[in-house]
């Protein structure tokens, strides 16, 4: 009865330190995974950072662009960024935005619009489009046409871009497409020709002289 007793034990003993190798195990699994997770949201919130800095930063950039929203509006033009200030020439409308004044030029209409840049007015198209880089969670992936980066907004972020979905050029990480969900639509912005530097800024200062005759509405 003692040796069977004894027996029982040590085969309770090699069960227990086997169940104890196996979550060990499964533990450091778990771990390592959720290392690469956090490895590749880093990996992905740094280099969607360089493609919007791309856009928006002090370097300066020109590129052309597309705008579609659920095909019900599109937009085609060609747009000039650096830092606070932009310009831009779309369907028979220009901008002229040196970071104090922006100027809106209606062709059409014979009218030259003046507004406060750091105020949103009508006819803002992408003022819903305001980024918050910490209100996200980040994920990349490989895609046959480049680097896919998906953003999903946080559990109680209050942003109006829900999901963001970057198509990049693998390198140089210039964006090529954003898909962008803002509340229950989706909104995709095609970008091509992208050249970064060299960007005077002389390009943001509206020539007064050349639309003299044009009639001036202050909206500030």
């Amino acid at each position: 009865m003692r040796q069977k007793f004894i027996y029982k034990t040590e085969e309770q003993k090699r069960h227990k330190y086997f169940i104890l190798y196996v979550l060990m195990v499964l533990c450091l699994n778990f771990t390592s995974a959720a290392a690469q997770e956090t490895a590749n949201a880093r990996q992905a919130k740094r280099i969607f950072n360089t493609a919007w800095n791309h856009i928006f930063g002090k370097e300066g950039v020109r590129f052309h662009y597309k705008i579609d929203i659920l095909h019900l509006y599109k937009e085609e033009g060609t747009s000039w960024n650096k830092g606070d200030k932009a310009k831009s020439e779309y369907k028979d409308s220009k901008m002229w935005n040196n970071g104090n004044v922006k100027y809106i030029l209606r062709e059409k209409k014979g009218v030259v619009e003046i507004h406060d840049p750091k105020v949103n007015k009508k006819n803002e198209k992408l003022q819903m489009f305001k980024f918050e880089p910490d209100s996200y969670n980040y994920s990349i992936a490989k895609d046959p046409e480049g680097l896919l980066v998906t953003l999903e907004a946080k559990s109680g972020a209050k942003v109006k871009m829900k999901k963001i979905i970057a198509l990049l050029t693998p390198g140089n990480y210039y964006p090529k497409k954003l898909r962008i969900k803002v509340s229950i639509f989706w909104a995709t912005i095609s970008f091509s020709d992208f050249h970064t530097g060299e960007i005077d800024d002389s390009i943001f200062e509206f020539p007064k002289e050349k639309y003299s005759n044009y009639k001036i509405i202050d909206e500030r």
